[in-house]
């Protein structure tokens, strides 16, 4: 429910604020909690500690509603500023404490949600640097005013790189939004994720991160870059919790492209691909899988039982065909792919694996006669008979 809230607040602020028409600018916001609107015209500059107003532009007015909380600001043609304020019905002396108190209340709740953003960033950063800025974060309202001073601070040119690592802490920690928070992880440069403290905290973002698509779109973000163990090992982790296995399988395919996919890193790549539920979208991996990396022992023996575990015999069989077509290096692979075709339920297409397997396997007797006890498995005398022949 918050979540949707979120939401629902951001997409007030992104539809209304920076309108200009008659009526001026105008922020809303309905949290459930809170209701706030600020209308307003012309610029309007606070005092160096946003405690009160320091201009406005003449003939400009500014209105802030929030609860029992209303404020009405004018400036006129001179540029002098007139106040009204009210608090549960009471009318405030804008000269005295309580008046002043009021204003930078209301000075400070127009900020948190997002008011005069983009001039606020650059006077904090002119004043006390990214710092200042990264320290701000923890003071606004909601995600999309968050998400605004976070990505000005990711695309810096001159964010150390402890920085970066908090900011991805408080993606994490801060950002309810899945949306802000995939559109953020997406800000990050390959320079930024190579540093292992900064990817460590990245991943740790992607795995707060609810929505399939968004948490799919931001580690793909990061596996386009060369990976070391630690961040293949953590994309692979991160992947495992993707529901979708349209967006797992992506994922996964994606990873293919790496270098890191072999040797010792091919089985635990394969057990991923076994959390993979759809046989269509486990049988694209592996095709690829075997289309890019070659297959020495444990591994050649880890790729047949994950081609074991795709459950249509349509998907199965035309993975043993593609991998019939390698150039396989032994007679004890050729007599593992062969006595994975028995495996096959549907006689019909074991028989065809068979019969595409006799035309390039090596004719010793060891292999024989693992083809022939397989062969043996058929009961249909037209089927068994094709096969036989293709070996003789």
């Amino acid at each position: 429910m918050k979540t949707i809230r979120n939401i629902f607040t951001v997409l007030i602020i992104l539809l209304l604020t920076g309108s200009c028409h008659n009526n001026g600018n105008t922020i809303i916001v309905n949290n459930g909690k809170d209701k706030l609107e600020i209308n307003y015209t012309g610029e309007i500059k606070f005092t160096d500690d946003e405690a009160a107003i320091k201009s406005m532009s003449k003939n400009s007015y500014l209105k802030y509603w929030k609860n029992d909380m209303k404020l009405r600001v004018k400036c006129n043609a001179n540029g002098e500023l007139t106040y009204e304020m009210f608090e549960n019905g009471r009318k405030l002396n804008p000269e005295d404490a309580e008046g002043k108190k009021f204003l930078a209340e209301a000075i400070q709740g127009m900020i948190s949600v997002g008011f005069d953003a983009q001039s606020r960033i650059k006077r904090i950063v002119e004043k006390g640097g990214l710092r200042a800025l990264l320290n701000e974060v923890d003071r606004l309202d909601n995600d999309f005013i968050k998400s605004m001073y976070l990505e000005n601070l990711i695309t810096s040119d001159s964010i150390h790189p402890e920085q970066v690592t908090e900011i991805a802490k408080k993606i994490s920690t801060q950002i309810g939004s899945d949306f802000e928070k995939g559109k953020l992880l997406q800000k990050f440069s390959p320079t930024q994720l190579k540093d292992s403290l900064t990817s460590k905290a990245y991943f740790e973002a992607v795995g707060s991160v609810g929505s399939d698509f968004e948490k799919a779109n931001a580690l793909k973000h990061i596996i386009k870059q060369p990976l070391s163990k630690e961040q293949f090992n953590s994309a692979l982790s991160a992947s495992n919790t993707v529901g979708s296995d349209f967006e797992k399988a992506n994922i996964l395919k994606e990873l293919l492209h790496q270098e890191i996919v072999a040797g010792e890193n091919l089985s635990p790549f394969l057990n991923s691909a076994d959390h993979v539920g759809s046989d269509f979208e486990k049988a694209n991996i592996l095709k690829e899988l075997i289309d890019n990396k070659q297959f020495e022992g444990e591994n050649f023996t880890n790729l047949l039982g994950s081609i074991n575990r795709v459950g249509s015999d349509f998907e199965k069989t035309n993975l043993l065909k593609k991998l019939a077509n390698k150039e396989l290096q032994t007679e004890e692979q050729w007599i593992g792919l062969i006595n994975e075709t028995a495996k096959i339920d549907s006689e019909f297409e074991r028989g065809n694996v068979l019969v595409q397997l006799a035309e390039k396997m090596p004719k010793s007797e060891q292999v024989k006669t693992s083809y022939m006890n397989v062969a043996k498995t058929i009961n249909s005398e037209v089927d068994y008979g094709k096969v036989v022949k293709a070996v003789n």
